[in-house]
């Protein structure tokens, strides 16, 4: 009887644990259950099943930043627009990108602006914008070298700002004409490297700085040579220093395939009077849409330093 109760008392005691660790469990369950449902409806709003507090307030502080930055941006717009001539402020200019002004003195309205992709790399998103002439140009070209010399992607630097004007370190790229765009370059062993900044060359190709790299003169004479053959934008310089200018010409001269476009990269090339020496980029240039030159002035704007920027 003895044995019969103790065992009985045992089992008894094993069900209460049991149920114990069931009930810790539920309880347990409960809780999550009841967090899970909190966060899920935490506004009303799901993200993938639950809401993620961060991802609310990252959602609530870009809603605040437009609500403070696009009247803002509306009423830049607003003002410019008031400095074009009546004509221009009626349909289809009102619908169209307009480039205003000089170079080196101008603004800009409804650009475009140049993503970065599988054969660019823009450096600054910011300062990316320009007329859709410009950026389709270097899109294509960019496209033609990567698919040519395999592998390649095209550095650009500084375009303009989204409504143009006054830009950091520039004297020009004022009304979305205007673009940096930095050199195919070679590694210290000869092998060809995608840009990751702007490196100056001497006329011998080497880098300046000492880093071992090297002015990739197979690649920027093909860059060229799209230039040339480019008649869309309408590109009417491509700035750069007269060394790497002797350089790029010296190259097509000596063969074959690329003699006959010497004397139109000859035109095209150029390194501007009065300015700072294009060691490190070229700084292409296109003419004034046709149907805007009433509004758009071709030359820089003459300036006491003379610094096309």
């Amino acid at each position: 009887m003895r044995t019969a109760s103790a065992g009985a008392s045992s089992s008894a005691q094993r069900e209460r644990a049991h149920e114990s660790r069931l009930r810790r469990f539920e309880i347990k369950r409960s809780a999550e259950n009841q967090e899970r449902f909190a966060r899920r409806n935490v506004l009303g709003f799901r993200v993938g099943g639950e809401v993620r507090r961060s991802s609310l307030l990252v959602l609530l502080s870009v809603f605040a930043l437009l609500a403070v930055s696009l009247p803002a941006l509306a009423g830049k717009r607003e003002e410019l627009e008031k400095k074009l001539p009546p004509k221009f402020r009626k349909s289809p200019y009102s619908l169209m990108s307009l480039t205003v002004g000089h170079p080196n003195d101008g603004f800009q309205l409804r650009a475009k602006r140049l993503k970065s992709s599988k054969y660019v790399r823009v450096r600054s998103s910011k300062h990316a914008y320009g007329h859709p002439a410009l950026i389709l140009m270097l899109k294509r070209t960019a496209k033609q070298i990567g698919r040519y010399a395999h592998g390649s992607r095209l550095l650009v630097g500084d375009i303009s700002a989204k409504n143009g004007g006054h830009l950091s370190g520039h004297a020009s790229h004022q009304s979305g004409r205007d673009a940096d765009i930095a050199f195919y370059q070679l590694d210290s062993k000869g092998r060809p490297i995608d840009a990751k900044r702007m490196v100056a060359f001497d006329g011998n190709g080497k880098a300046k700085d000492g880093s071992g790299l090297e002015f990739d003169t197979y690649r920027n004479w093909l860059l060229v040579k799209s230039w040339v053959d480019d008649t869309r934008a309408g590109l009417s310089h491509v700035f750069v220093s007269t060394p790497l200018r002797k350089r790029l010409l010296d190259f097509a001269r000596h063969d074959k395939r690329y003699k006959s476009y010497v004397s139109k990269a000859a035109v095209l090339l150029k390194q501007p009077a009065n300015s700072s020496a294009h060691d490190d980029h070229f700084h292409v240039r296109i003419s004034c849409p046709k149907r805007q030159k009433e509004i758009c002035k071709e030359q820089s704007k003459r300036r006491a330093d003379g610094d096309e920027g």
